[in-house]
């Protein structure tokens, strides 16, 4: 696993975190684990290139396992001093041929869950929400590549023991065209970030005016 980073935001990174004994090891070995291929972590030349590095190592990540080894890092890191993990998946911009994709990117998600279960067991688990999200949806139509483009409304999905799961939080809205968002996206019906904000109250007992006014400005929470 490669970090597009230039040598710049390397040493900024590690600036920011000097401070910090418990943020400054966690940056340590991240690092450690994306050099851990031998292609380190730095990009020497410009946006272009970066760019470049970013699609191609979305494309030799398939198969290498490389989400599960996050998801080990960021489950013992949890097991230590923190309360809250976060990082990403590839595979979910599915322009083209997204039924063959989208299996692939449901079944690591998947196998991520689990690993994040299997190292967080017992207790820790029970008092941990694991929230998947994204920041934009899909078009409710294939295009012509039979893939789907950004679209609006989109889903998410929370696991966990601090989950009370098995249900869907939701209010459908419907596919037919006139329940669709400008007739061409999923309608819409709540910000994500109150389901965030619900967790963090729960878990953490936030109160919920510092969440709508300093986390999530002016989110409807109820």
């Amino acid at each position: 696993m490669d970090l597009a980073l230039s040598p710049q935001a390397i040493r900024l990174a590690q600036l920011v975190m000097q401070d910090d004994p418990v943020m400054a090891g966690a940056l340590a070995e991240a690092f450690q684990l994306a050099g851990a291929d031998g292609d380190g972590i730095a990009v020497q030349g410009g946006m272009s290139e970066m760019m470049s590095m970013v699609e191609a190592d979305m494309k030799a990540s398939r198969g290498t396992g490389y989400e599960t080894r996050l998801a080990k890092f960021a489950a013992g890191r949890l097991r230590q001093d923190a309360r809250i993990a976060s990082f990403s998946l590839n595979g979910w911009d599915t322009h083209a041929s997204q039924t063959r994709q989208l299996g692939r990117s449901l079944s690591t998600l998947a196998d991520v869950i689990l690993t994040l279960k299997a190292e967080l067991r017992g207790p820790a688990w029970q008092r941990t929400a694991v929230v998947a999200m994204t920041e934009f949806g899909r078009t409710a139509r294939f295009n012509g590549t039979k893939g789907t483009d950004h679209g609006t409304g989109g889903a998410m999905v929370l696991a966990g023991g601090a989950i009370r799961g098995g249900r869907v939080y939701a209010d459908w809205p419907g596919l037919a065209e006139s329940d669709l968002f400008q007739r061409r996206d999923l309608m819409p019906t709540r910000d994500l970030r109150a389901y965030a904000g619900w967790l963090m109250h729960g878990l953490f007992d936030l109160p919920t005016q510092v969440i709508s006014r300093d986390i999530f400005p002016q989110v409807e929470l109820w």
